[in-house]
């Protein structure tokens, strides 16, 4: 049985740490131990908190921030101690794999959620560990395409893995939802009549998520469709200058922003059109959650999302930055309850098939199995 170390330095808790967590929990336990690490930092307790009710070793590393050079120290000791077969990095700082190099002749292959260009020194850093790295994974088509473009030499180690869902879960939260559950979230929740239309989104507020174009899209769209509602939740730092825009726009009846929520898979299946209006986007994941709600998708074609959203058959795609375009392909769900249901039901079986995280969990599978036999 082969020990996996997932490792990261990151301080804080995203999409990419909830990938971590779901590929821990469905590694196949009769072939792989994963063991995970990360700093103390106290906002990702409640992180390693769920990875130890998976049964999965968790180790926290006491260190202040993500240069730190005990990084390497501790990584060490971890490696040694616990009899690490490969180490799975999903890090910020590129200097703790090169150091990591030098602990112990084992594979190491990195996952890269969102790769950007960086600044000299990192990128030296960069440059020489991916000279030793066994693999390398994307979570995207695009993704993989910056990174040929700034590591060209590395070409033959980049892999596609695209992210998953837990699927079970989400089915298991919409089971326990009845028909009154709907109308009492539109009622107390969206502020809407049962009638009402419900298009919502959910993303950080922004201005990469491009939430003022769908907004524009509303407006475009109240004045032949005055019975919908777009539904904002998220919370960030653009929530005034949007609501600055919807009050200016004469909009306060058509758009509530609703700000973070727990129970979205309750949200989302209480809603009829999920829209995605992002500038830029790594993957765009929540695509697939609202797809499992059996939601028709409005999105951007900005970053991985035409990898999740097939357009014409799960929604629509649209230029980014685009308000026309957006209310044109919402205006084309708006019309049609028959369009919305069918791709709404195709959008579920497309993330059944290619976004379950059990798919994502035996992809890695057979990559740890690769990389092992060429150590």
């Amino acid at each position: 049985m082969k020990k996996i170390l997932l490792y990261t330095d990151t301080p804080q808790i995203g999409g990419a740490e909830l990938q971590m967590l779901l590929l821990a929990k469905f590694l196949d336990k009769e072939k792989f131990t994963p063991l995970f690490a990360c700093s103390k930092y106290p906002a990702l307790d409640k992180w390693c908190e769920k990875f130890e009710k998976e049964g999965i070793k968790v180790i926290r590393m006491n260190v202040k921030h993500k240069h730190d050079i005990r990084h390497y120290f501790q990584l060490k000791k971890i490696i040694k101690t616990e009899q690490i077969d490969i180490l799975h990095a999903h890090v910020w700082n590129p200097a703790s794999c090169r150091f990591a190099l030098k602990i112990k002749k084992i594979p190491i292959l990195t996952t890269e959620h969102d790769p950007f260009k960086l600044g000299t020194v990192k990128n030296l850093f960069k440059k020489s560990t991916l000279k030793n790295i066994k693999k390398i994974v994307t979570v995207s088509e695009n993704n993989k395409k910056i990174l040929e473009a700034l590591y060209p030499l590395h070409k033959e180690k980049i892999q596609i893995i695209h992210n998953g869902i837990d699927t079970s879960w989400w089915k298991s939260q919409l089971l326990r939802l009845a028909d009154e559950d709907y109308s009492e979230i539109k009622r107390s929740v969206f502020h809407a009549n049962k009638d009402t239309l419900i298009i919502c989104t959910i993303a950080e507020l922004h201005e990469r998520k491009g939430h003022k174009y769908l907004i524009e899209a509303i407006e475009k769209l109240i004045k032949n469709f005055p019975n919908i509602k777009l539904v904002l939740i998220g919370e960030g730092p653009e929530r005034k200058n949007l609501e600055t825009l919807i009050e200016k726009l004469e909009l306060k009846r058509n758009i509530i922003l609703i700000g973070r929520q727990k129970e979205i898979p309750k949200l989302l299946k209480s809603s009829d059109i999920f829209c995605l209006p992002s500038r830029r986007e790594a993957f765009g994941l929540v695509n697939a959650e609202a797809m499992i709600t059996g939601l028709p998708v409005v999105a951007s074609e900005a970053g991985g999302i035409p990898e999740i959203v097939k357009n014409e058959v799960t929604g629509y795609l649209v230029e980014k930055e685009n308000s026309d375009a957006l209310a044109e392909a919402l205006k084309k769900l708006i019309i049609s309850p028959e369009k919305r249901a069918q791709m709404g039901q195709a959008g579920k079986k497309r993330v059944l098939e290619e976004f379950d995280a059990k798919v994502m969990a035996q992809k890695y599978e057979d990559l740890y199995d690769k990389i092992s036999k060429k150590s």
